[in-house]
């Protein structure tokens, strides 16, 4: 089960630690000087920060001791740098093949995502939005340990994310229900980002307004839901598909 820290001080010596958090609970009426620093802190670093009623915070240390306003979860991973990601695909002769994720809140859908990215050679995951599901126990289950091989990173700005990564030279995909070209009229044997969006909202329309192609991926009827695994894994394997094909 993921580590739960809480208390003021407590929570502030595991930032200067080697635990990566995966995300801040504060309480909703907390204000001044510690929120800044907890709230700067967590800017920086890319951590999800929430601000929560107290009983949220009492769920979640299961009503043992005093938190004093804020819980922080210890990840199960190391996260890593998207330029770190980057750099070792091309170090390895390859076309960057990653994953975002943005704002995916079921944890099994993220575990279920990650072990179709490992499977299909997805050299790594990005996580975006403070409403993104946590890495836990129940992920790692739902990847069949996959995700504890691939490199993660997280962003807080999907929006910044995508002019940072067309900067460096990815084409960024996004999936949508929207009017699109089909998967297999979109080149994906060079460098490329696939951006999944949320469960129930998908992306947002300024997101899709700055991505180099949407995507649609064709239905055999008008039934127009697809579990957003399940879509990631259909668009990983046509980024495959068409790579193999260029080296045969």
């Amino acid at each position: 089960m993921t580590d739960i820290i809480y208390g003021r001080n407590a929570v502030l010596e595991a930032f200067e630690s080697e635990y990566d958090i995966e995300k801040v609970y504060m309480l909703q009426s907390i204000r001044g000087e510690y929120e800044i620093e907890i709230r700067n802190i967590c800017r920086n670093r890319n951590i999800p920060l929430a601000k929560v009623p107290e009983v949220k915070l009492n769920e979640l240390i299961r009503h043992k001791g005093v938190h004093q306003g804020v819980v922080a979860l210890i990840s199960p991973i190391k996260y890593v740098d998207v330029d770190a990601i980057i750099d070792k695909a091309f170090e390895s002769g390859t076309a960057p093949l990653l994953i975002i994720m943005d704002c995916v809140t079921d944890v099994r859908n993220i575990g279920a995502i990650a072990r179709s990215a490992y499977f299909f050679g997805a050299h790594g995951l990005i996580i975006t939005g403070n409403f993104s599901g946590r890495i836990n126990d129940d992920t790692v289950k739902s990847s069949a340990g996959a995700i504890l091989n691939l490199p993660i990173a997280r962003v807080a700005s999907l929006l910044h994310l995508v002019s940072d990564l067309q900067s460096r030279g990815l084409v960024v995909v996004a999936s949508s229900l929207q009017n699109a070209v089909a998967p297999e009229k979109c080149d994906f044997t060079v460098p490329t980002a696939i951006i999944l969006g949320a469960e129930d909202k998908g992306l947002h329309y300024k997101v899709l307004s700055i991505v180099d192609h949407v995507v649609r991926i064709p239905s055999g009827t008008d039934f127009d839901s697809l579990n957003v695994s399940v879509a990631g894994g259909i668009l990983l394997y046509e980024a495959l598909r068409q790579r193999i094909a260029t080296t045969n």
